[in-house]
């Protein structure tokens, strides 16, 4: 499954990952960890979607 995600460093140095076509978010203190948060999130968000 491929998905586009925006990477970006917030004001408060944050970094911030968005997952566009599912509205999903995360972040973290480095690209990297915002990058595998993004992945953990969204595997919730399919898990959550999955039972509706």
């Amino acid at each position: 499954m491929q998905f586009e995600v925006e990477v970006y460093q917030n004001e408060a140095k944050e970094w911030v990952a968005t997952a566009v076509a599912y509205d999903v978010t995360a972040k973290g203190r480095t690209e990297k960890e915002a990058l595998a948060r993004i992945m953990e999130a969204l595997a919730r968000h399919f898990k959550k979607s999955s039972y509706k």
